[in-house]
Parts: structure tokens; C-alpha cells; sequence
């Protein structure tokens, strides 16, 4: 697995998910290239230790959720880094971005890797047995993954649940109709959703 993995990094030389930029990266001995490079690591672990304007904790120990999680009584509600719309450029946008539009592998590792060491972290802290986690997602539009090709919540749920050794299963699904997330308000977004998502049949 080594050997195709360096051969296939030789052939086809590993560029940064974010940058594009071509990694300076050697060694046949490692599983892979990294999926970044240290600019835009640097980038990202900057953006990891941006804080929270309510609890003033890093975002990745912020434990805060939007009032309508509380009422549904979400246990809790992780995050990685702060998506800001407003700033396209930032690393974890453009990570997005690649995993939305371009199916793009060293975007998916790297988030996986992060969201997986996260749910790890969750598991020891809470003392969680892996037999009682299902991993699921928030499946994509039938519109949307018919024009990309690609499930992304799907994929990186998939990579996550075997990276942490978990069950993973589509809980839920898209009736029919509803508008488009992006061009809607904070409101209209709930009110879209809670009109289009539904529990799969037997879940």
C-alpha cells in the first residue's frame, strides 16, 4: 500500500488542497503526503485558535449552540473552525469549497482526519462505547448532487465512521420541494429545513 502511494505521489506529484501549491514532500516511508502545505497549515491552526464572542473559549473548546439545538436537546455541538462567509479566501472556505464542487481527496483527508480526532477526543472524554455511535448526515439535494456529482456530507461521514472504527447509517432524507439554503435568511432556513427533512423509513 506504501509502495502505490509513493508511486502514485511520484507520477502525479501532490499539490496543497487549499493553495494548489506543489508539496515539498519526499520520504517513501510516509503513508501519504500531507494534504497541506505549512502556509496553510499555519492558516488553519490560526484559525483554530480564534474565540467564541459569547464564551470567549478557542472554537474548538467552545461548547455553545444556537437555542433551537438546546430546545431540541442536542447533547452537544462541536466545531473545528469558524466558516465566515463573508471571507472567501480563508483556508477552511476554500477547503469547503473543494469538497462541494471539485470532489477533491487531499480537502476530504484533511477534514476527515480533524473531524475524526474530534469524535475521538468526544468518545474518551464522555466514555462512549463505539457499539452505541451511528454516524448519519445531512444528505445533500437531489438537485445539488446530481449537478456536482458528489455527496460531501456523505463522504466525509463515510471517511469518518472508518477512521474511528464506527457504524455509519443514513438516518435521514429530502422529501420533495424547498428552496435553496444559500439564498435564504436565518429563518427561512429553518423554516426550509424543517419542510424537507424527514427520518429515513425504519430508522
Amino acid at each position: 500500500m506504501r509502495a502505490a502511494t509513493y508511486l502514485r505521489d511520484l507520477l502525479f506529484p501532490p499539490k496543497c488542497a487549499a493553495c494548489h501549491t506543489l508539496l515539498n514532500w519526499q520520504s517513501p516511508n510516509a503513508e501519504s503526503a500531507p494534504s497541506l502545505c505549512s502556509a496553510c497549515l499555519a492558516e488553519w491552526e490560526s484559525e483554530v485558535l480564534e474565540t467564541c464572542g459569547i464564551c470567549a473559549k478557542r472554537v474548538s473548546e467552545c461548547e455553545c449552540m444556537p437555542e433551537r439545538m438546546r430546545k431540541a436537546k442536542c447533547a452537544s455541538f462541536q466545531k473545528l473552525v469558524y466558516y465566515v462567509p463573508s471571507k472567501r479566501m480563508l483556508v477552511q472556505n476554500r477547503l469547503i469549497y473543494l469538497i462541494k464542487r471539485k470532489n477533491h481527496d487531499r480537502a476530504y483527508a484533511f477534514l476527515a482526519e480533524r473531524l475524526s480526532k474530534m469524535a475521538e477526543d468526544v468518545i474518551k472524554t464522555e466514555n462512549l462505547a463505539r457499539e452505541d455511535i451511528i454516524v448519519t448526515y445531512l444528505p445533500r439535494t437531489k438537485r445539488a448532487h446530481l449537478q456536482n456529482g458528489i455527496d460531501q456530507a456523505a463522504e466525509l461521514a463515510r471517511r469518518v465512521a472508518k477512521n474511528c472504527d464506527l457504524e455509519i447509517k443514513p438516518l435521514l432524507c429530502r422529501t420533495r420541494g424547498g428552496a435553496e439554503q444559500k439564498k435564504l435568511t436565518p429563518v427561512e432556513r429553518i423554516k426550509n429545513v424543517r419542510e424537507t427533512i424527514d427520518l429515513r423509513k425504519g430508522a
